[in-house]
């Protein structure tokens, strides 16, 4: 649903009232994850997808009908859905979409537009969020952030559950109590750091971009940090050795990071460092000559083989990339794999 986060602030905004649906389940060969996100104004524009267009038109229509009655429900769409059948869900997919009024509408209640706000700063802030919501039942539903806090009423045990959810980066429906709650997770924006300031450096800023990461890069080397020619500019530019500014920066699980300045006086320093931390990637530019040489080094400095395995090298996946543009792709869907791939 971030896809659509700015669009749906702008429809609060001008006071509109709209339905939110939302993706709370898949089976098979879905057209999207759990947790896209569609919106659908009274006059049944919509913004978002909750299937690639093939249930949209009946989502529409049921989203209306609710606006009217001031209620929600949860949708079941499979290829024998005779609604699902007519416009196209023939992948052999299955979807659940729950659909409610927009939770930040002035005719929700205090408590939903509550949560809402909470969610919609917590996404303007960068701060990891669970939006749990009650899809049977009692409708319960409430937001936990990052740092335990909590907006709403909630028990304990759905409470260490979205915790949980929140850890793993997984949205997913849980039963308890005999109902059903939809863990809505929306985690922090990934962070790209870079080493070494480049053609490929330009290049990997572009495309984390387009793929909302945060964009840091490191170089001390004034002339190759001021005067690369950024066609998107990084979030954060520092003109400082790593180990002067990378001990301050937040070096986590959500951290992607990878060395490109071709000088082993700024690489080995960097990932010296990387080493020590929890980051989710680390890559390393050069040969495999340039990267036996790289190894020797840092085990020199007390590094393990087991910890030296963490590192990508040479980086990016194999698709004989030659230009710089090439390259950047191989390391951001190397990344992207990492990423998307549980418990790499």
């Amino acid at each position: 649903m971030k896809d659509i986060f700015n669009d749906i602030v702008q429809w609060e905004e001008e006071g509109k009232d709209f339905a939110l649906a939302r993706v709370v389940n898949t089976w098979r060969s879905a057209p999207r994850q759990v947790g896209a996100g569609m919106a659908i104004s009274e006059e049944g524009n919509m913004i978002g997808s909750v299937s690639g267009g093939c249930v949209e038109k009946s989502v529409v229509k049921k989203a209306l009908a609710l606006l009217q009655s001031n209620s929600e429900e949860l949708l079941s769409y499979g290829v024998g859905n005779e609604d699902a059948w007519e416009v196209g869900l023939s992948c052999g997919g299955k979807i659940e979409v729950f659909v409610q009024r927009f939770p930040g509408s002035i005719k929700d209640t205090e408590s939903n537009r509550s949560i809402w706000k909470g969610l919609k700063e917590a996404i303007q802030d960068n701060r990891g969020a669970v939006y749990v919501s009650g899809i049977t039942g009692s409708g319960q539903s409430f937001l936990c952030g990052e740092d335990g806090s909590v907006i709403g009423d909630y028990k304990e045990d759905l409470k260490a559950k979205a915790v949980e959810a929140l850890q793993k980066r997984q949205s997913e429906i849980i039963e308890y109590e005999g109902e059903k709650y939809f863990l809505h997770v929306f985690t922090r924006k990934d962070r790209l750091l870079l080493v070494g300031s480049a053609h490929i450096t330009s290049e990997l800023i572009a495309l984390a971009t387009f793929y909302d990461f945060e964009t840091i890069v490191i170089d001390p080397r004034d002339t190759f940090a001021r005067q690369t020619n950024y066609s998107v500019k990084p979030g954060s530019l520092f003109v400082e050795w790593p180990q002067e500014v990378m001990n301050d920066l937040v070096l986590d699980e959500y951290t992607y990071a990878v060395n490109l300045s071709h000088d082993p006086k700024i690489d080995d320093e960097s990932l010296a460092i990387l080493l020590r931390k929890p980051v989710a990637y680390i890559g390393a530019l050069g040969s495999k000559k340039t990267h036996e040489k790289r190894l020797e080094r840092l085990m020199n400095r007390g590094f393990s083989e087991d910890e030296l395995k963490r590192i990508h090298a040479p980086v990016g996946l194999g698709i004989n990339a030659q230009l710089p543009g090439e390259i950047a792709l191989s390391i951001m869907a190397e990344i992207i794999k990492v990423k998307n791939t549980p418990g790499d």
